[in-house]
């Protein structure tokens, strides 16, 4: 028998995973480019991002909510839990953007460099804790 990739995707990655991904992607380019053509006008990181991540947070949860996750928990209870880790998350985002710009580093690189720490656990976070199905 051979050892093929394509086997390991039904076993680690799950529909929700793909759909997490796609979603994940169409938000980063909405805050991406929100983010440049604020910081373009505005010069300060802080409003960018704040206008930039609001603009496409709200996409994402909604979208997360009722199309990756098909959650079934009310807005009042998952909406909470998802503030505060995107609370948490801009706190980080915001700091890493402002103290890579302040040494030097164009915000086009400094908006991606969060990412690397951010991606990895929020699909653990959303899936098992903001997002969780009741049982």
């Amino acid at each position: 028998m051979r050892f093929q990739v394509k086997d390991l995707l039904p076993r680690y990655v799950t529909p929700s995973m793909l759909r997490w991904g796609a979603v994940g992607m169409t938000t980063f380019a909405i805050d991406y480019t929100l983010f440049l053509a604020l910081f373009d006008l505005s010069n300060s990181v802080f409003l960018a991002n704040l206008i930039s991540v609001t603009i496409a947070t709200s996409f994402n949860y909604y979208t997360h909510h009722k199309w990756t996750f098909k959650s079934d928990q009310n807005h009042s209870r998952s909406g909470f839990k998802y503030l505060i880790n995107l609370t948490f998350w801009w706190i980080i985002s915001t700091s890493v953007i402002k103290t890579l710009v302040v040494f030097g580093i164009d915000p086009k690189f400094a908006k991606l460099a969060p990412l690397v720490l951010i991606v990895p656990i929020n699909y653990f976070v959303l899936n098992k804790i903001v997002f969780k199905q009741k049982i």
